[in-house]
């Protein structure tokens, strides 16, 4: 069987259905042709020079990235705009592009889910009851700095930074990304810390004052772990299908680091 761009779009939206995607999001196929035969893929949290290139050397048909590289509407495509320039060489290498973001952060499976097994969380369930976005469970009750060294490692993270809000870590509220708008939500389900990243100096006062720990551990390094369980379900549904196609996670350095 000849699978298409559009067949793999299909699977992309029974995994994290778009209706799941904030108004503001962009989400879908970005570039490239729907009917495009698909033997090879990337998946890559964003587009970057790095992504692009790695893309190009294996011969992919498709990149699938969770930041969509498309926000607003494009009145000219040049090279004079890095993220316009990417575009323009995966279409000179006909590499279609898809993206999941929003929706793949509230969908099961997706960016919390991934987040919340690498924070081994017991008894995970929705944050945002509404949305889909964000888990809370459990972890082995242990002091704030404990528990920030085990987020540290377990994400590979160059460094996490926290605010302290005086209880001791048992009941955790994840959020990959930027998730520091979910404070008053993660004290209101009885979260003592929360876990995400992006925390601005006035939020991590409102946690900290509010009785809420609150834990930083860099947008990247919170949501590269759904790029791994992303590949575990196509793979799944690759084989459900009996479709042979190459997939692959790209290698990405971390953007931000400290010394």
């Amino acid at each position: 069987m000849n699978v298409t761009v559009n067949d793999i779009c299909r699977i992309m939206e029974s995994i994290a259905p778009k209706n799941l995607a904030s108004e503001w999001d962009n989400v879908g196929l970005l570039l490239g042709r729907e009917s495009a035969a698909v033997k090879k893929i990337l998946l890559a949290l964003d587009l970057t020079a790095e992504t692009a290139e790695q893309a190009a050397a294996m011969k992919a048909d498709l990149l699938i990235t969770h930041h969509p590289v498309i926000f607003t509407e494009v009145s000219s495509l040049t090279e004079k705009n890095y993220q316009q320039e990417l575009l323009l060489t995966l279409a000179e290498n006909k590499i279609a592009v898809y993206s999941a973001h929003t929706n793949f952060d509230c969908a099961l499976g997706g960016v919390n889910d991934a987040l919340a097994e690498k924070l081994q969380l017991q008894q995970a369930e929705v944050l945002e009851d509404t949305t889909g976005l964000g888990r809370i469970g459990f972890v082995e009750e242990q002091s704030l700095e404990q528990f920030a060294v085990f987020v540290k490692q377990a994400l590979q993270a160059e460094q996490v930074i926290y605010a302290d809000g005086g209880r001791p870590v048992n009941r955790v509220a994840i959020c990959g990304g930027a998730g520091s708008d979910l404070i008053k939500l993660a004290l209101a389900k009885g979260a003592d810390t929360l876990v995400t990243g992006d925390v601005k100096y006035h939020s991590a006062q409102l946690a900290a004052f509010s009785g809420l720990n609150i834990i930083d551990a860099g947008h990247q390094p919170t949501e590269l772990p759904a790029m791994a369980k992303l590949a575990e379900i196509l793979m799944a549904a690759f084989a459900a299908k009996n479709w042979q196609i190459e997939l692959k996670v790209a290698k990405e350095n971390l953007l931000l680091k400290s010394v």
